[in-house]
């Protein structure tokens, strides 16, 4: 069937989970993956299974492979991936933020030239006014005054009118066009469950950072942290204290990092904290104040009279001139794993030898 009028997007989904695949056993392999989970082979996960296999993205690949892993995967939880998925598809189709500049512009344009239309529109009138009144005219100069130019510019004025009525209508649509589109951009960008930014929101705030850093000739701060144990967490508690476990660490996270810093979750168990402007033994000192308000306490499980305890361990990594974001994450990621390597609940810097 030919796909010429199909749109963009529309065809770039078809692309990504249709024939055109280069492993052609891909569908098969899905359907017994979903059997093997003991899932229903509903479009929902049947979409999200192929993503896991195809490794189109390796984001989502890790996002759905840690829900399998640490038995998070579920119908409710495979609906907001599923929705995360659709929506970057379809965010890579639309520059959202250039659709923006674009209608703003068009507002803009909107009310100077309906502005502009009723200046001249009162000018006109007046000077037509003036005109009328003016007893030294011919005859018949006044007479095709009367019968032909004022009626036609009434009647223009009528039309005047009722065009800028439709453009302002259309500005408020326009507006609200602008306003969805900022909030579905902004939903795009944030986590569902902790609030806080998404990996989505976090690439853009660490590409604002280096474009800053570059102009500033500044450096920032990267620290990665993981939740100790986590899958023990849902393994004695189940899921709902699990996610709660992850909200309430992304509250205490924000409440902890004012200002200019930034947070953002970027895996199951994984967040990251950006510090603008920050040396490296203070960003080492903000990750073990971290670490420590999260040890400090222990939180009440209702139905369970085992407290729940909690503790992260954290790499700190400074960003260099020029370098790869790719490269900073991967350094932080290496102390991460060093922190985790030797004994949990700590933090490694990237100048520990």
């Amino acid at each position: 069937m030919a796909q010429t009028n199909m749109p963009k997007t529309q065809h770039q989904i078809i692309e990504r989970f249709g024939a055109s695949h280069s492993d052609k056993n891909l569908p098969n392999l899905t359907l017994s993956k979903i059997n093997a989970l003991k899932l229903n082979a509903n479009p929902i996960h049947y979409t999200l299974i192929y993503e896991l296999l195809s490794r189109a993205d390796p984001y989502f690949t890790e996002e759905i492979s840690n829900a399998i892993e640490f038995n998070n995967y579920n119908d409710q939880t495979a609906q907001g991936l599923f929705i995360e998925l659709i929506t970057n598809i379809i965010h890579k189709q639309i520059p959202t933020e250039e659709v923006g500049k674009l209608l703003n512009g068009l507002l803009n344009d909107i009310e100077n030239w309906v502005k502009r239309a009723q200046s001249k529109q009162l000018n006109l009138r007046d000077e037509m006014q003036h005109i009328s009144e003016h007893n030294e005219l011919p005859a018949s100069i006044a007479e095709r005054l009367r019968t032909r130019i004022f009626p036609a510019l009434d009647e223009f004025y009528v039309e005047t009118s009722q065009l800028q009525q439709q453009v302002s209508a259309s500005a408020i649509e326009i507006k609200q066009l602008k306003d969805e589109l900022e909030q579905a951009t902004s939903i795009a960008k944030t986590d569902e469950l902790t609030n806080i930014p998404n990996r989505r929101g976090f690439n853009e705030i660490i590409q604002r950072l280096k474009n800053k850093a570059l102009q500033e000739q500044a450096t920032f701060a990267l620290i990665i942290l993981d939740i100790d144990h986590f899958k023990k967490v849902n393994d004695i508690f189940g899921h709902l204290i699990g996610d709660s476990v992850l909200r309430y660490i992304a509250k205490l996270l924000k409440e902890e990092t004012k200002g200019r810093d930034s947070v953002a979750r970027i895996g199951g168990e994984e967040f990251v904290v950006l510090l603008p402007n920050t040396h490296y033994g203070e960003a080492l000192k903000v990750a073990n104040n971290l670490r420590l308000k999260v040890n400090s306490k222990t939180l009440s499980v209702k139905n369970n009279s085992t407290p729940l305890s909690l503790s992260i361990s954290a790499g700190v990594a400074m960003y260099q001139m020029d370098e790869d974001i790719e490269s900073l994450i991967h350094r932080a990621d290496l102390c991460l794993y060093k922190a985790k390597n030797s004994g949990r609940n700590k933090v490694c810097g990237e100048a520990e030898s």
